[in-house]
């Protein structure tokens, strides 16, 4: 009788099919030695982009601590005191609320201080305006008047 190879006859008797040879030492020794590469290469880049990103920057010589003034950079220089300049900038709204002034002199109209508004404005009321009647309502309040006349 012939052995069968491979196939489940009404013998049953199989031959089992396997791997003839091992793994080859040569593909795992490559294998490993492009992760030992590959390690290495991704250890020296971490650490040399660290010590490129980790270097002080040089801007100028040291500030001593016994000086107190203050060094300007240059370049555009947009707000160099702001406090300084807020201050006159508030001194320049308080002067202009606390002064006489014309506000557009072709049509006659003035500033004047806000303290003798406030009591111009206290002594004369606010303005009222005329009552007139509302566009398109003089039609038929005419004729509500012609109405009850007759």
């Amino acid at each position: 009788m012939e052995p069968e190879t491979g196939h489940h006859g009404a013998g049953h008797s199989s031959v089992h099919a396997h791997e003839k040879s091992d793994a080859g030492i040569h593909a795992a020794g490559i294998l490993g030695g492009a992760f030992v590469i590959l390690l290495i290469f991704g250890l020296v880049t971490g650490y040399l982009t660290f010590r490129f990103f980790n270097s002080p920057e040089t801007v100028g010589p040291p500030a001593s601590p016994l000086s107190s003034a203050r060094v300007i950079p240059k370049g555009p220089r947009l707000q160099v005191y702001a406090h300084e300049d807020l201050l006159d900038y508030l001194q320049h709204q308080q002067q202009t609320l606390d002064s006489y002034g014309w506000v557009d002199q072709k049509a006659g109209v003035v500033r004047v201080p806000i303290d003798q508004a406030m009591e111009t404005l206290l002594k004369n009321g606010l303005p009222v305006r005329g009552v007139a009647p509302a566009p398109g309502t003089q039609k038929a309040t005419a004729a509500k008047a012609k109405a009850s006349k007759e």
